[in-house]
C-alpha cells in the first residue's frame, strides 16, 4: 500500500532513532482502542516469532545438529511442561523454522482481518440498546456483517444506526492512500476490503488452497499497509458512532493502546 501524499496519515518521527515515522496520537473511543491492542499484540507476535524462528534455525544448524549422533535424522523430543510432548527428526524443526513463517503469516492475516470484524461488533453492542434493540443482539450484529459484501454491510450498518455513513465521505478518507493487494489497485477501501475477505475466507474455509493446489502466500511486508489501512478505516467508522452516541474519543498513541 503507497499513498499519492508524502504523508497521508500525519505520521511522525519514530520516539527511538528518528529516521523512521509512526502513527500520530488519534482520537479513540474504548472499542478503538481496544482494536488497536489486538493489532499490537498480533504484530508483535509476528515479529518476535519469525526473529524466534530465525534463532532456532541458526542455532541447530551450527551448534546442535553437529553434534547429534545422527545429524539431521537424530530425533528430538520437544516436551511441554503439562508432560505432553512431540519427536520429530531435528531436519523438521529446520524446515519448519524456514517454512513456518508462511503459516504465521496466513494465521496472522486473519487475525488482522478478524480483529476488525470484533471493533465493529462491539460498537454494535454498545450502540443497540441505545436505539431500543436489547435482545438477540449477537444475532442482530451478524446479521449486519454476514453474507454481504462490505458496501452492503455499511449500508445495513447505516440502516441500523443512522450514523450518516456516506460512501462518498469515506472514499475521500482514503483519496491519498493506494490500496493494493496482489498487484490488483483499488480506490473504494470497502473494495478492497471485499478483497481481504476473499483471500481470508480461502484460509479459514480452504485449508489456504488457490486455484491448482496453490497455497496462499502472504508477505510480511504487507502487514504495516494493513495496519495503516485500518487505521484510517476505524478513524472513520469510530468518529460516526461517536458523533451519533456522544461517545466520548480520548487521544491515543496507537502503539501504545
Amino acid at each position: 500500500m503507497t499513498s499519492n501524499s508524502d504523508n497521508p496519515l500525519n505520521m511522525v518521527p519514530d520516539p527511538f532513532a528518528g529516521n523512521t515515522f509512526v502513527l500520530s496520537e488519534t482520537e479513540c473511543t474504548d472499542e478503538r482502542k481496544l482494536f488497536f491492542r489486538r493489532m499490537n499484540e498480533i504484530h508483535a507476535l509476528l515479529y518476535i516469532t519469525k526473529i524466534s524462528f530465525d534463532v532456532c534455525k541458526e542455532r541447530y544448524e551450527k551448534d546442535i545438529i553437529p553434534k547429534l549422533p545422527f545429524k539431521a535424522e537424530t530425533p528430538i523430543k520437544i516436551e511441554m511442561n503439562g508432560g505432553n510432548s512431540i519427536v520429530m527428526p531435528a531436519a523438521r524443526i529446520i524446515e519448519i523454522t524456514k517454512n513456518g513463517i508462511n503459516l504465521l503469516t496466513r494465521q496472522a492475516f486473519v487475525m488482522f482481518y478478524g480483529s476488525f470484524e470484533t471493533y465493529l461488533f462491539q460498537l454494535f453492542e454498545k450502540s443497540f440498546p441505545l436505539v431500543c434493540i436489547t435482545d438477540n443482539i449477537l444475532d442482530k450484529s451478524r446479521d449486519i456483517l454476514m453474507r454481504k459484501k462490505w458496501d452492503g454491510k455499511f449500508c445495513k450498518m447505516n440502516e441500523v444506526f443512522k450514523v450518516d455513513y456516506k460512501a462518498n465521505d469515506l472514499m475521500n478518507k482514503f483519496n491519498s492512500f493506494e490500496m493494493d493487494f496482489e498487484d490488483k489497485k483499488h480506490k473504494n477501501p470497502l473494495n478492497f476490503l471485499d478483497e481481504l475477505a476473499q483471500v481470508r475466507h480461502r484460509i479459514v474455509h480452504s485449508s489456504s488452497i488457490l486455484e491448482n493446489n496453490k497455497l496462499i502466500s502472504i508477505d510480511m511486508n504487507i502487514f504495516h499497509g494493513f495496519f495503516y489501512f485500518f487505521f484510517l478505516l476505524t478513524d472513520y467508522v469510530d468518529s460516526l458512532f461517536a458523533k451519533k452516541f456522544a461517545y466520548t474519543r480520548q487521544s491515543l498513541n496507537p502503539s501504545e493502546a
